[in-house]
């Protein structure tokens, strides 16, 4: 049985859909952690709260980008906005945004 590319991109996009829920409660936790560290000291310190979030960040926008950008793709296809350049400009507008958040994470 041959698996076509546009299944196996289906599949990355619904896991990366899915798993924004849980990638977006961790950044919240986190970022509520850092900011009022008093208030969640009980359930996660500070130092572990920023060590959290620097690594969900690149993660969560990978998630976003993968499907966001391909959920507006489809919207613009129902509007007749099509093509290769439209599909290469959404291509290299996730890739910035996902090497943007790596050079944030790595910057500390």
């Amino acid at each position: 049985m041959q698996v076509s590319a546009r299944r196996i991109w289906r599949a990355v996009e619904r896991l990366a859909a899915w798993s924004l829920l849980p990638l977006l409660l961790l950044q919240f936790v986190s970022g509520y952690a850092i900011l009022h560290w008093r208030l969640f000291s009980g359930v996660i310190g500070r130092t572990t709260a920023f060590r959290l979030h620097g690594v969900l960040q690149p993660i969560t926008v990978a998630a976003v980008a993968i499907h966001g950008l391909t959920r507006l793709r489809r919207g613009l296809g129902r509007l007749g906005i099509r093509g290769r350049v439209l599909d290469g400009v959404l291509v290299l507008i996730g890739l910035g945004l996902m090497a943007a958040s790596i050079h944030l994470h790595l910057l500390g």
